[in-house]
């Protein structure tokens, strides 16, 4: 990574950490969910960035994936953990951060617990340790405070133009040999639980988020304009049907679904907690150097 290249991902990473601890604030029982995650991804834009991928913000045993669908009139609740999920990025150069907010303060420990198993896992970030020696860090720092992480949840390498790059940094350590280069970069992101949880997630009805896998011959002039679109405006990242609705001006979910099952489009549903349990989740997004590890998205 060239001095330009490195410089631009500081500034990205500063820009979306502001960004972050922005709406964290704005995460208040009684405010609509499309609300926050329509003004945090247009602040992302304001500022001259694109997304990464549709804000997430996943409420109590929804650890992961909710975004809002269109005229969405779901609202923060009185007590719970949100997580707030969002990614950015400039010219394919990706960050991806997360943070949680407890509304109960009898909830305030686990969300700490996952702050601390990142703080851990960073700190391992070393070119030559093994992803097991991360994974250790986050299940060690999470199990010693009395929780559980989640066991089918990953943090994940990140390259130009692609989120989730073939390598996963698991919240429970296993088997795996990949070793920590000088140049890459992962988001490290633990998700924690309560200990008598089942300690795993599964996907829970009509998917929100959605990315294009390749283009298929229909007839349909509704799924025909959908490729077109997100071929040419999402480049195989996330993307979501209120995006298209302001392309298109109306919805389009059926033909999102029926793409799904021609094979045009990939989905992801949001994932649920088995025991309906709360979850926590913290994630930056961090670049190993000689050096040791860079946090491009760190919370001040």
């Amino acid at each position: 990574m060239d001095v330009e290249e490195l410089e631009a991902y500081i500034r990205l990473g500063e820009a979306h950490s502001s960004v972050l601890n922005a709406f964290k604030k704005k995460i208040k029982a009684g405010t609509r969910v499309i609300d926050i995650i329509s003004d945090s991804e247009n602040l992302i834009r304001e500022l001259g960035y694109r997304l990464a991928f549709p804000t997430n913000l996943s409420i109590n045993d929804v650890a992961a994936h909710y975004t809002s669908p269109p005229e969405d009139s779901s609202v923060i609740p009185e007590i719970g953990i949100v997580k707030i999920d969002m990614g950015s990025h400039l010219n394919g150069l990706i960050v991806d951060a997360a943070r949680s907010i407890a509304l109960d303060e009898k909830l305030e420990e686990m969300v700490e617990v996952a702050r601390d198993a990142l703080d851990k896992a960073v700190e391992s970030m070393w070119p030559g340790k093994r992803i097991r020696d991360v994974s250790e860090a986050i299940y060690s720092t999470i199990v010693a405070a009395g929780y559980k992480p989640i066991q089918n949840l990953t943090g994940h390498k990140i390259e130009k133009f692609r989120l989730h790059a073939g390598v996963d940094i698991p919240n429970i350590p296993v088997r795996g040999y990949y070793k920590i280069k000088e140049g890459d970069v992962f988001a490290i992101e633990p998700f924690v639980t309560l200990p008598e949880a089942r300690g795993t997630v599964a996907p829970i009805g009509d998917p929100l988020i959605f990315s294009y896998k390749r283009k298929v011959r229909t007839r349909d002039e509704m799924e025909r304009r959908v490729i077109k679109l997100v071929e040419k405006k999402y480049n195989k990242l996330p993307f979501c049907e209120r995006w298209l609705v302001s392309d298109i001006g109306h919805r389009v979910n059926h033909a999102l679904l029926r793409l799904i099952r021609r094979g045009s489009l990939r989905d992801y549903p949001p994932l649920m907690e088995m025991s309906n349990k709360v979850v926590a989740q913290y994630e930056d997004t961090v670049l190993v150097t000689s050096d040791g590890p860079v946090r491009l998205t760190y919370e001040k």
